[in-house]
């Protein structure tokens, strides 16, 4: 008896420590994916302006040709292109685009072939935060990338063909944005 218990309470002391390493192990991963972000913008896309919003960095690879291009702002309605990427030490796997060109250079296999701009309400809550985060402030025409970490994406939860504790990079173009009356 009095060894049956003392493995239980063993177990259950493992299982609260292994609690406590999975935290900090989640924090370290997090904070390694903000290091290797920050690094790949840092060499990579240092030519281009950086707009850093609450855990996202948005790099503006093409500025909106036109001067007084709307602004995106909670309300308003979104159509976009996009190639989303699960980032490691750079974008690497594609896992979702509605961009025939990228889907076929990425030799992604095409779910849904209907290759058209996405529309959205842009509205608090409606997408991943780091996404929201990122958009938040684009311009009609711009076209950019918005990297962030696990903690800003589906952090512990794996969805659909992305790994739990990854962090995203989207390439992103923006269509056309449709003020709120």
């Amino acid at each position: 008896g009095s060894g049956m218990k003392r493995n239980i309470a063993t177990i259950l002391t493992v299982i609260v420590l292994c609690a406590a390493c999975t935290k900090d192990d989640k924090a370290l991963t997090i904070a390694n994916q903000e290091a290797a972000i920050d690094s790949y913008i840092a060499s990579t896309l240092k030519d281009y302006p950086l707009v850093r919003n609450n855990g996202s960095n948005r790099v503006i690879v093409e500025e909106a040709l036109n001067p007084s291009a709307k602004v995106l702002e909670y309300g308003d309605s979104l159509y976009f292109y996009y190639a989303g990427y699960v980032f490691t030490s750079s974008p690497s796997t594609l896992f979702a685009t509605n961009v025939e060109e990228v889907a076929i250079q990425s030799g992604f296999e095409i779910t849904d072939p209907d290759f058209s701009v996405m529309k959205i309400p842009f509205e608090k809550g409606s997408i991943i935060v780091g996404l929201e985060n990122g958009l938040a402030g684009t311009k009609e025409g711009e076209h950019c990338v918005i990297l962030f970490s696990a903690q800003y994406g589906f952090y512990s939860d794996a969805v659909y063909n992305i790994p739990r504790l990854s962090a995203l990079a989207f390439e992103i173009w923006i269509d056309k944005v449709i003020k709120n009356q």
